[in-house]
């Protein structure tokens, strides 16, 4: 029986998160899981619900984790006993996971030497996350795809749903301490990338999981200038500092002078 280490954060959304996990343990019934939760300060009960589970440890957030930081305790804790499993699992708990689908991303790995990427789609079978490609050399340029007739290798990933063999989750480091929200998990498997280690994603779609909406976010150019740039520096927005410093790491000091104008530019003359 394979065993998988899950890894997931929470934060007020109790009747999704335990409908994410009975999805994946009832459909999955020939894997053994168990999971780390980083619940961020839930109000709604979330953090009482999960407890009732045997196989859920909860870690609890200082309640400004937000994504990249709640993962960060998760993976940190993870480190401690995934020798115990087969494969860790990074997930998203909005995710509507079909039926037997972690059955089949391990029938999809190839001899436990490459991270697989699960993709979603949204109601109409449209693909919404999954493995990303560089689509430049020179500045953050990504394209997300899905496998088709042949297996499809990528240069990073969305994170909501990543199945990753033990044994490339203890060679890789956490998430990097420098982001908060966003970026970390693109981050992350750039590093994997750069290490050698191969990313595949799926030819399947592993649930249904809805795009993220502009609208009320900084690149929504109905909103005043102000306000946009307000949500940009925010915690979930794209903070300069830490967008400089992903463009830096990943494409050199140049590209970073450039691509960190950009929002900025985007932002003056009223462009999404």
């Amino acid at each position: 029986m394979p065993r998988v280490l899950g890894i997931f954060t929470c934060y007020n959304r109790r009747e999704k998160t335990i409908s994410c996990l009975k999805n994946l343990m009832q459909n999955n019934s020939s894997i053994e899981f168990f999971f780390v939760a980083v619940d961020d300060g839930s109000t709604d009960g979330t953090n009482e619900s999960l407890a009732l589970y045997k196989n859920v440890q909860i870690i609890l957030g200082s309640g400004h984790c937000y994504y990249s930081g709640g993962m960060r305790l998760g993976i940190k804790e993870a480190k401690k006993k995934c020798d115990k499993f087969d494969w860790i699992l990074f997930f998203n708990d909005d995710v509507e996971f079909f039926p037997n689908i972690l059955e089949r991303l391990i029938g999809y790995a190839n001899e436990r030497n490459e991270i697989i990427v699960g993709a979603t789609c949204n109601e109409i079978g449209e693909l919404t996350y999954g493995g990303v490609v560089k689509t430049s050399r020179f500045r953050p340029a990504f394209r997300i795809v899905i496998s088709k007739d042949s297996r499809m290798f990528c240069d990073t990933f969305n994170a909501n749903c990543v199945l990753i063999p033990t044994e490339i989750f203890k060679s890789l480091p956490n998430i990097d301490s420098q982001y908060t929200h966003a970026l970390g998990d693109f981050d992350y498997g750039l590093e994997a990338k750069k290490r050698g280690i191969p990313i595949v994603v799926a030819d399947f779609f592993v649930g249904q999981c809805f795009c993220n909406l502009i609208e009320g976010t900084w690149e929504d150019n109905r909103l005043s200038r102000r306000e946009r740039l307000k949500k940009k520096e925010s915690p979930k927005g794209l903070p300069w500092k830490e967008w400089f410093y992903f463009v830096k790491k990943n494409y050199g000091i140049c590209s970073a002078c450039v691509s960190s104008m950009v929002p900025y530019i985007k932002i003056l003359i009223g462009r999404s």
